[in-house]
């Protein structure tokens, strides 16, 4: 079995209610670098943007990845605008283990209202309905209390620290680990 027979030919969207999660365009470019150059929030990421150039990389990127059948990122869109407020997917999809890794980043104006934690649920139920994934894992930065609550409030549990595990804004920091079996998945979403 290879990354191939998991994720799909087409690009999905996802419905989530007053914004959708669609394929991240190079049109993106200027709306997804003016949330990634807030440093509240890549204060706990690994993000770390100079320009918008490095943006239109990294959307050639996510293209590639998609089409390369190795991971897979949504733009979160407003639906009334169509303007990009996040991003959320899977930046390693392992079909062997039917496992992925959750990645996820808000702009700064929309926190605080739930969105994350919807938008992350529809890629979890993307993953666990139409991927047939067993195991979704998420790495955290000890001091990220925020995104900590969203894998809480989707059923994560957190198993343990990867100490010195990510480098990112001149030294190195630990990690949570989290991760969501799709049936303790199922058991608190039933499939609709």
């Amino acid at each position: 079995m290879t990354a191939q027979s998991l994720l799909p030919d087409v690009f999905p969207v996802l419905d989530a209610g007053d914004f959708v999660l669609r394929r991240i365009e190079l049109s993106d470019a200027a709306h997804w670098y003016s949330y990634l150059i807030n440093p509240e929030v890549t204060e706990f990421t690994s993000t770390e943007v100079e320009s918008q150039q490095e943006i239109v990389e990294a959307i050639q990127d996510s293209l590639d990845s998609f089409a390369g059948k190795a991971a897979i990122r949504w733009a979160l869109a407003l639906k009334d605008t169509n303007e990009m407020i996040g991003d959320c997917g899977y930046n390693r999809v392992d079909a062997w283990n039917r496992s992925g890794a959750l990645v996820y980043q808000l702009s700064r104006e929309c926190w605080g209202r739930g969105v994350m934690t919807r938008a992350a649920n529809e890629v979890l139920r993307f993953g666990f309905e139409r991927l047939d994934l067993h195991r979704v894992e998420a790495t955290v930065h000890t001091g990220n209390r925020r995104s900590v609550r969203v894998l809480e409030k989707l059923g994560f549990r957190r198993e343990g620290t990867l100490h010195g595990y990510r480098f990112a804004h001149g030294s190195f920091y630990d990690c949570f680990i989290f991760g969501l079996l799709r049936q303790e998945w199922r058991d608190a979403h039933p499939i609709r």
